[in-house]
């Protein structure tokens, strides 16, 4: 198995807005995808992968800044969702080779 690590870096751009950047993208099959969070206060966010037709392929709820989680084992297209307190604070598409 080949293990190609890419992180998923947000920041906060202002109050209202959060940015973040997928990198490298594309991305290996069954790599293993970190996820580092804002600075800022958060009772818990959850990290939602979904496939191309809109299924929940991954969902992980934690407190942490950190979040580590393999990427699909099937080529194509996929799409990262990150939710804090009920609103959607990142979305990013993410392309597995």
């Amino acid at each position: 198995m080949m293990i190609c690590a890419f992180s998923l870096a947000a920041f906060a751009g202002s109050t209202d807005e959060k940015k973040f950047s997928v990198h490298p993208n594309p991305v290996e099959r069954n790599a293993i995808l970190t996820i580092e969070t804002p600075l800022g206060e958060h009772s818990e966010i959850t990290v939602f992968l979904f496939n191309a037709v809109g299924k929940v392929i991954s969902e992980i709820k934690t407190s942490n800044r950190t979040v580590e989680l393999n990427a699909p084992d099937v080529s194509g297209a996929y799409f990262l969702r990150i939710v804090e307190k009920q609103k959607v604070i990142a979305v990013e598409k993410i392309i597995v080779k």
